[in-house]
C-alpha cells in the first residue's frame, strides 16, 4: 500500500491493482475568486496520474473537492479508461446528476456500508454534519482514514467513528481553518480558529490511535483583495509539526509527488516544509477582485432566487416563520454594496428587493450579492470565501437565518409541513450561528 501526495486533498491510494485517487482540484481559483491553490499541478503530472487511476472519490461538494471544471477538462480520458468515480448516497443529487449526465461512472455509496473495489481493498464512507463524508480505505493490512474536512473536534465524535469504523494505521486530516472568521479586525478569532484545528488532530489521533499523521487539505490561500487578511494567522505545515513533536505518532508532511506507505523518510518533512514555505511566501501576489454589476443584472437574479425559493418552499410556511419563529429567521435583511453606494433590502417571504436606507447587516461587493442570487450555494460560497464584513453586530446570523434559505433546501430542509423532520441539521445550523454570534460580540466587547 501506497499514498502519493497530489495537491491539496488529493492524494492517490495504490494497492495491488486498485489505485484510488482523492477529491482532484489541481487548477484555477474556487469559491467564487475567494480560494487558490498554494501550487498548481501541470497538466502533464495529470494525464500521468489518470493514467494510473481506477477509482476516484469525491467527498463533498465544495469545489475545492468536487471541482466541475476537473472533470470537465480531463472527463473524455476519465471515460475513455473506465474509471469509476464514488460519491456519497445523498437525497441532494446535484452533484450526482452532473456526473451521469457527463457519462460517468458513477457509484453512491450508503453511508455505512463497505464495498469492494478489488483484491484486498474496500472502502466505507460515512457521513459528517451538511455536506462532508469520510472514507475509511482498506488496502491488505493497512487502514487508512481519509477525514478531510469533516468536522471531527470531540471527544464523543471521534468516539463515534471509531464505533463506525475502528482505529486506524493513517490518518490524513485538515489542519487550518478555511472560512470567514470575523472580520479583518477579529484576529483573535482566527488565532483560535487555528489552534481549534491542532485540537482537532489532538483530539483524533488520541480516539483513533494512528501509526501517521498526513496533514493535508489545507494547502490553499485565500487569494481576492478582499478577503487576504485571512491568511494571517492561518496554520502552517512547521506549525503542525512544532504542535506533535512528542507526539505519540509519527506525523508525515508532504509535497506533490512524494510517497509513503505510512513510514516518514528522513528529511522529508524538513523538505516538505521549505518547500511549501515557498508558496506560502508568494501566496499574496495578484490577488483576485471582482467587477461593478449593474442594477438591471442585479434584480434579474433576484427575480430567478426569488422563483427557486418559492418553488421549494411554502411562502405560506415563510410568513409564519417570520412573525412566530422564536429564533427570528426569514427576518428583513439589509445589504451594503460598497462599489455602487446601494443598499438592498431582501425580504425572503415577500419575495421582494429594494432600495432602503436602512442600517445594514452586511456590507459586500455587487458580484458577490449577484453570486448569491445566481447560485443556490450562493451563501454558503460566500460564507467561505469571505468577501463580504459584517455592518452591524448580529448581521451575519440575521443573514444566514434569512438569505441562506437555499443552502437548507439544498440539505432537505424546507419551509413547509415536514420542516423539522430533521432536528438534528437544524441544531448544528443553529449551534454554528451560536458560535459565530458569540465571537463576533467578544470582538465587539
Amino acid at each position: 500500500m501506497q499514498i502519493e501526495f497530489v495537491n491539496h486533498a488529493s492524494v492517490l491510494m495504490t494497492h495491488g491493482q486498485v489505485a484510488l485517487l482523492s477529491d482532484p482540484w489541481y487548477n484555477g481559483p474556487a469559491f467564487h475568486k475567494g480560494w487558490r491553490l498554494l501550487v498548481e499541478t501541470p497538466d502533464d503530472r495529470i494525464r500521468e496520474l489518470l493514467s494510473r487511476v481506477t477509482h476516484i472519490w469525491i467527498s463533498h461538494e465544495h469545489p475545492d473537492h468536487f471541482s466541475v471544471g476537473f472533470f470537465k477538462r480531463w472527463g473524455d480520458m476519465i471515460r475513455q479508461r473506465g474509471i469509476k468515480l464514488l460519491f456519497q448516497d445523498i437525497d441532494d443529487q446535484r452533484v450526482a446528476y452532473f456526473l451521469r449526465a457527463e457519462g460517468f461512472d458513477l457509484t453512491e455509496l450508503t453511508f455505512g456500508k463497505s464495498y469492494e473495489l478489488g483484491k484486498d481493498v474496500s472502502v466505507t464512507c460515512f457521513k459528517d454534519e451538511f455536506y462532508d463524508s469520510a472514507l475509511s480505505v482498506r488496502m491488505g493490512d493497512t487502514h487508512v482514514l481519509n477525514l478531510n474536512d469533516c468536522a471531527v473536534r470531540t471527544i464523543a465524535r471521534a468516539e463515534e467513528v471509531r464505533a463506525a469504523v475502528g482505529t486506524c494505521d493513517i490518518l490524513l486530516t485538515q489542519f487550518s481553518y478555511a472560512a470567514w472568521k470575523g472580520g479583518r479586525e477579529n484576529r483573535d478569532w482566527r488565532e483560535a480558529a487555528a489552534q481549534e484545528k491542532l485540537n482537532n488532530i489532538k483530539i483524533q489521533a488520541e480516539v483513533l490511535e494512528p501509526k501517521t499523521v498526513i496533514p493535508f487539505a489545507s494547502f490553499v490561500s485565500f487569494a481576492h483583495e478582499r478577503n487576504a487578511y485571512l491568511n494571517d494567522a492561518a496554520n502552517r505545515p512547521e506549525d503542525v509539526i512544532e504542535a506533535f513533536l512528542e507526539a505519540p505518532f509519527d506525523l508525515c508532511v508532504m509535497q506533490p509527488g512524494d510517497v509513503t506507505d505510512g513510514r516518514v523518510r528522513p528529511g522529508q518533512n524538513a523538505a516538505a516544509v521549505a518547500y511549501w514555505a515557498a508558496q506560502y511566501d508568494r501566496a499574496g501576489q495578484d490577488l483576485m477582485t471582482y467587477d461593478t454589476v449593474d442594477e438591471d443584472t442585479l434584480r434579474a437574479s433576484f427575480a430567478k432566487w426569488r422563483e427557486r425559493v418559492f418553488a421549494n418552499n411554502s411562502r405560506a410556511a415563510m410568513r409564519l416563520a417570520q412573525v412566530a419563529s422564536p429564533i427570528r429567521v426569514l427576518q428583513p435583511v439589509v445589504v451594503h454594496l460598497d462599489d455602487t453606494g446601494q443598499s438592498w433590502r431582501i425580504d425572503p417571504p415577500r419575495g421582494t428587493l429594494d432600495k432602503t436606507d436602512d442600517p445594514a447587516d452586511l456590507t459586500m461587493h455587487s458580484e458577490s450579492l449577484n453570486f448569491l442570487f445566481s447560485n443556490s450555494f450562493g451563501f454558503d460560497t460566500l460564507g467561505v470565501n469571505g468577501t463580504f464584513e459584517e455592518a452591524r453586530e448580529g448581521g451575519f446570523s440575521r443573514a444566514a437565518r434569512s438569505i441562506s434559505i437555499e443552502n437548507l433546501n439544498n440539505l432537505g430542509i424546507r419551509f413547509g409541513p415536514g420542516l423539522f423532520l430533521n432536528p438534528k441539521i437544524v441544531g448544528i445550523f443553529l449551534d454554528r450561528l451560536r458560535g459565530v454570534s458569540a465571537r463576533m460580540k467578544r470582538k465587539t466587547a
